[in-house]
């Protein structure tokens, strides 16, 4: 189709915590008038905690959507954090995300947890983007 653009730039890590973690920075968008910029983030607040978190900037006339944002273990990817959200209306900026603290007791040495972000546009404009995810991060 002439005069679509689509790109997705990984712009890597802009925060580490100790223990991993931090977030991935990501730009997507399909036609220059929809842009979208989000970060997918996790860190541990406190020992044996997690946090999932992402952060989105929508440039303005957007469609309606929703934001989904998980939390998975490795060895399995077992979900241990989910939440979907709907978009706002209108353009925002850096608007903050969460899916619940989780603390998962059952893992396993060595093992390690991230965030996944995937927004769903609800037009039938857009495909659904893949989920983008955080660096990992290893429960202290």
């Amino acid at each position: 189709m002439a005069g679509i653009l689509a790109t997705t730039v990984l712009t890597g890590a802009s925060a580490q915590a100790a223990s991993g973690g931090g977030c991935t920075e990501y730009s997507s968008g399909v036609r220059p008038e929809r842009y979208i910029d989000f970060r997918a983030c996790i860190s541990a607040p406190k020992v044996g905690v997690g946090r999932p978190d992402a952060y989105l900037t929508l440039r303005a006339g957007h469609p309606a959507c929703k934001v989904y944002i998980r939390a998975v273990r490795t060895g399995g990817s077992r979900v241990v954090s989910n939440k979907v959200h709907n978009c706002p209306a209108g353009a925002v900026r850096m608007k903050r995300f969460t899916a619940p603290d989780f603390k998962d007791n059952h893992h396993e040495e060595g093992e390690a947890y991230a965030t996944y972000f995937q927004i769903r546009w609800s037009d039938g404009d857009w495909a659904p983007q893949y989920p983008y995810r955080s660096p990992w991060l290893k429960l202290p």
